[in-house]
């Protein structure tokens, strides 16, 4: 009977962590925009490409769209982080298995929401103008380049 309430609980704390991880999954990789696929309203993007490296709770973002490049180094709990080389902030942080990111630079606030598909092959970015106010949503589509 002891044997059985110990195989129960180690039961339990496997599928805890087993949905923990289905919780934050790892958008690690290089991501390339697939134009085809996104739905954009006020971006202008003809290519992109990101590259993600994630590690704990830490990111590490490279965003280049040809025109110009981006870098962040943060904490994936809610904390400020400068983004390099720009007057600018972002914080990130996990609702269930979306990552979202705020953005601030100067007056303008965009939220960006990042989910993976389930094969983990393409990458959804839900982009929103937050500050000033835009209810139209930007979706931006990534296949993972090998």
């Amino acid at each position: 009977m002891r044997f059985l309430g110990i195989s129960c609980i180690a039961c339990m704390l496997t599928m805890a962590g087993l949905a923990n991880g289905q919780d934050k999954p790892d958008f690690s990789g290089t991501w390339q925009l697939d134009t085809a696929k996104c739905e954009l309203h006020n971006l202008k993007l003809a290519d992109a490409t990101w590259a993600i490296e994630e590690a704990g709770n830490s990111i590490h973002l490279v965003a280049n769209d040809g025109r110009s490049k981006t870098e962040l180094k943060c904490t994936t709990d809610g904390k400020e982080c400068s983004v390099s080389g720009e007057k600018a902030k972002a914080s990130f942080w996990y609702n269930g298995p979306m990552l979202v990111e705020m953005e601030t630079r100067g007056d303008h606030i965009t939220r960006y929401r990042l989910k993976l598909s389930d094969d983990g092959k393409t990458l959804r970015v839900e982009t929103m103008s937050i500050v000033p106010q835009d209810n139209a949503i930007d979706v931006l589509v990534f296949n993972k380049h090998s």
